[in-house]
């Protein structure tokens, strides 16, 4: 990279203005926000980066309508401490939410267990302003959940990883935080049980809040997560699922 110095600018007029900048004279940018996914993807070599990570306002949560519009710098951590105040979360739960930011999570798409029941990024995304990359500021969406337009242009920013523009703040719909949780876990080192298991929850009448499947060093397990008031319960019938498939129930 001919520039190695990361610009962080704290305004989307700054941030804007530098990338007609760059623009002009002809230099390629590298987008980023905390930096946790930079090693997704093929190697970009860029003359210059810009860093979202100063764009760290949350500009408005509307706690009756279950909507927030965030800064892209704000970090997962930081906005799901500010929601849980007021009995709120984004139900988005990616790995290392201490340093990755809204605007890296939206573009790069990325989720966890919870998407089995909320999604991913793009169901929640409701509205985003980004810096096209020469310079111009663009709006798509609003900030309500039903939003009425044609193409929704903020969705298409939305794993987009920088390349149609970069995110300067989004609009996100909002869930109630559970006041109830409840975890179990099944392990087996038999792959065969673990897909069994799996195929039989799938096929169960039950509304799980996350469901996550991994395998390390030979042994393979199922994670499920439940909330509610009626967790305790289900938590039970799963144990019970589990053990008819042969899984080693932890809890």
């Amino acid at each position: 990279m001919a520039d190695a110095t990361v610009r962080r600018p704290t305004s989307a007029a700054e941030l804007a203005a530098l990338l007609a900048g760059h623009a002009e004279a002809g230099r390629s940018v590298r987008i980023t926000g905390g930096g946790t996914r930079s090693g997704w993807g093929s190697p970009v070599e860029a003359d210059a980066e810009l860093s979202a990570a100063g764009l760290d306002e949350i500009v408005e949560h509307s706690e009756g309508d279950f909507t927030a519009i965030l800064g892209a710098g704000v970090t997962v951590e930081d906005a799901q401490a500010a929601f849980a105040w007021h009995g709120q979360m984004l139900a988005l739960d990616p790995p290392d939410a201490a340093g990755a930011t809204i605007g890296g999570l939206v573009a790069t798409a990325d989720s966890g267990p919870r998407r089995h029941r909320y999604g991913t990024p793009r169901d929640l995304v409701i509205g985003a302003t980004v810096a096209l990359p020469d310079g111009t500021v663009a709006t798509a969406g609003g900030k309500v959940i039903k939003n009425v337009a044609g193409y929704d242009l903020a969705k298409l920013y939305t794993g987009s990883f920088g390349t149609l523009g970069m995110i300067l703040r989004v609009a996100l719909r909002l869930h109630s935080l559970p006041e109830q949780t409840a975890t179990v876990i099944g392990a087996s080192r038999d792959p065969a049980r673990i897909a069994a298991a799996v195929a039989t929850l799938a096929r169960a009448p039950i509304e799980p809040e996350s469901v996550d499947v991994g395998w390390v060093d030979g042994r393979g397990s199922v994670l499920v997560g439940l909330a509610g008031s009626a967790c305790g319960q289900l938590a039970e019938r799963i144990e019970s699922t589990f053990g008819e498939a042969g899984l080693k129930v932890e809890r």
